[in-house]
């Protein structure tokens, strides 16, 4: 057991579509309590002094949430409230300039579109097999292990790790943008009808910070690579991703969390520029090298956990 952060993403109810790795707010509060057996959490401000300070216990744990998602700030903010935790928000701004940012329209496209998630992995993998990419990303698997690849993500799948491999290693951004987009055409998704659905406001920003909560760095447009970004493209990413945040909130942000796990040396440096005092990785991984790796349990590890445990131990509140 070490200090460290439980990171959390995607909630669904009636309104935000229910997917891969999603959770209820029931789930959550339920969570917290599991978690509450031999943990304490520490609200972000606490535990953020505490990690400047060198003063964490091991036992000591916080909450954070990574993507400015609109389902965060309906369900999970709620939750926190009533328990009076406060949370790290790692934000990523261009939503904030009116852009579609692909990251989050692919993803419920997915879940939208498709009965789950191998059902679009399926379609996925038949359009690279009729693309222009189809012998590069032949050539690409051959070899490929996908057990190997994202082993510290242990609730990915073979089809989740060849998908995110392929993304990220074979296609890249413009290939992978290309095919997603062709696939939103085939299936009449528009995008535009999800600006106010997926991502948070300024306004949803201002009221968390307002309320106590750290609102953090996590880039401009979310690169699933920030570590093949030159240097000058990382830090066009960080800075514009600070500034905005210092105009919506009138304070500097001290704290930030990598997308996707991505950063490398220029990273840290470009962080240090910024005044950034305190960072988190994804993974539980022993890589404290500096003040911006603090590991994150990600929370689908805690629900397996959960599901070992009694359920009635659960059920008490």
């Amino acid at each position: 057991m070490k200090p460290h952060g439980i990171m959390f993403h995607h909630f669904h109810d009636d309104i935000h579509i229910k997917g891969q790795g999603s959770i209820s707010a029931e789930k959550l509060e339920q969570m917290i309590y599991f978690l509450q057996r031999d943990k304490v959490i520490l609200s972000a401000d606490e535990w953020y002094d505490k990690a400047l300070n060198h003063k964490l216990h091991d036992n000591e744990i916080c909450i954070t949430f990574d993507d400015n998602l609109k389902c965060q700030f309906d369900i999970a903010f709620p939750v926190l409230e009533r328990f009076n935790i406060k949370a790290f928000w790692f934000v990523y701004t261009s939503p904030f300039q009116g852009v579609l940012e692909r990251i989050e329209v692919f993803r419920y496209f997915r879940f939208k579109c498709f009965e789950n998630i191998d059902h679009f992995y399926d379609s996925f993998f038949n359009y690279i097999k009729q693309s222009e990419y189809s012998s590069q990303i032949t050539e690409a698997l051959n070899g490929f292990i996908p057990s190997t690849y994202l082993s510290d993500y242990s609730f990915y799948t073979d089809n989740d790790r060849t998908f995110r491999y392929l993304r990220d290693h074979v296609l890249k951004p413009l290939g992978y943008n290309l095919l997603m987009e062709r696939m939103l055409i085939d299936y009449k998704l528009n995008p535009k009808s999800l600006m106010g659905l997926l991502w948070m406001n300024k306004d949803d920003v201002r009221t968390l910070h307002n309320r106590g909560h750290m609102i953090g760095l996590h880039t401009h447009t979310h690169p699933t690579l920030t570590e093949a970004l030159n240097k000058e493209e990382q830090k066009n990413e960080y800075k514009e991703n600070f500034d905005i945040l210092y105009e919506i909130l009138g304070t500097k942000p001290v704290s930030v969390s990598h997308p996707c796990n991505s950063y490398n040396e220029d990273t840290i440096r470009i962080l240090e520029d910024l005044n950034i005092r305190l960072g988190f990785r994804s993974n539980m991984n022993n890589c404290l090298n500096s003040m911006y790796e603090f590991p994150r349990e990600d929370h689908a590890n805690i629900l397996k956990q959960m599901e070992r445990w009694n359920p009635n131990v659960l059920s008490h509140q």
